[in-house]
């Protein structure tokens, strides 16, 4: 990729939450970039910055996060630096988002096709009619069976895979450069999951876009993903190819992340899972935010944080112990006798 430029590059992005209790450091410097045509993964458990870090870049925080520093260069452009007027340009119409839930997300109160127009007409500057039009051919595209019938239908009478297809038919109504899905698969079972990632993967061979897919599932990373950045306590703390990252993870938390999907050819009598939960954002750890539930921590992990640092071939990671890991890696599978 490195002969291509960029479509989306974040730099150094932080965003904070000031509540009454404290600063929440929800984002805390987080690089990366995304091509053309590709599919970045942002994987890690909930709590970690995944979708605070899409809300960022979509500037759709809350009164009480705000972006404090960083850049988010979508096309040349800095994001944070436009007018409230000139990201509504954008939004929906070069960068469009699939929200987590979209019972939620979807207004109740409009039909489907309604709220699939409002941005075809916001954006392409055509008139209802054509709308309507183009609004039934996206859920055509979408696999949604009647389209002409649902289009006048509301999202409660909708199941919760098309309610999924409607807002994916929302988001990519105006074709836009970049999709960005925040666990769009979440609330389906397996098989309409498996149905929407195709999908995903389809829609982008024919429109060219590239994608951020955010999850806390390996399996979807696997299935969909050109590069992955894993995100622990508002921090990426490994990045690379997703093959590279499954064959050869550098950081301890990558590597119990994958340990803790159950396997078919090793008898195990417990499965394996990480210890302790993600940290409170308001009470961060000192030194690296991984060390009170990594095996291989020293004191050195407990007071001084490890920067991402190149540890292959466009192979990140932000870890001070990866010799006692890959001699870890050698010897035993992590839970593996456990």
């Amino acid at each position: 990729m490195k002969d291509k430029q960029p479509l989306l590059k974040v730099k150094n992005l932080k965003t904070y939450f000031f509540t009454e209790d404290g600063v929440v450091k929800a984002v805390d410097g987080v690089n990366f970039d995304v091509y053309p045509g590709e599919t970045l993964g942002i994987v890690g458990e909930s709590g970690c910055g995944k979708s605070v870090t899409s809300l960022s870049i979509m500037r759709l925080l809350d009164e009480k996060g705000k972006i404090v520093d960083g850049e988010v260069i979508f096309e040349g452009k800095d994001l944070l630096k436009l007018s409230e007027e000139e990201m509504r340009e954008i939004r929906g119409n070069d960068i469009a988002m699939i929200f987590q839930e979209p019972m939620v997300a979807l207004n109740p109160v409009y039909t489907v096709g309604d709220q699939i127009m409002e941005a075809i007409i916001l954006h392409q500057k055509v008139g209802k009619d054509e709308a309507r039009k183009i609004a039934i051919d996206m859920l055509k595209k979408v696999g949604i069976p009647e389209p002409e019938k649902r289009v006048d239908e509301y999202p409660h009478e909708l199941s919760g895979g098309m309610r999924q297809r409607a807002m994916i038919a929302m988001a990519l109504s105006c074709h836009p450069k970049l999709l960005i899905a925040d666990e769009p698969t979440t609330a389906l079972d397996v098989t309409i999951q498996a149905q929407i990632l195709e999908l995903m993967k389809q829609l982008q061979r024919d429109l060219g876009m590239a994608i951020i897919m955010i999850t806390h599932d390996l399996g979807v990373i696997a299935e969909i993903s050109d590069r992955v950045a894993v995100m622990y306590a508002g921090k990426i703390v490994e990045y690379a190819d997703v093959k590279v990252l499954f064959k050869d993870p550098k950081h301890p938390y990558t590597w119990a992340l994958m340990n803790s999907i159950p396997r078919l050819d090793i008898e195990q009598e417990r499965l394996f899972s990480i210890p302790g939960i993600v940290p409170d954002a308001l009470h961060f750890p000192s030194g690296c935010k991984f060390h009170p539930r990594c095996e291989f921590a020293t004191e050195k992990c407990k007071s001084e944080e490890p920067e991402l640092i190149e540890v292959g071939s466009n192979h990140f990671a932000a870890c001070w112990n990866i010799e006692k890991l890959e001699a870890a890696k050698d010897s035993v599978r992590v839970g593996e006798n456990r």
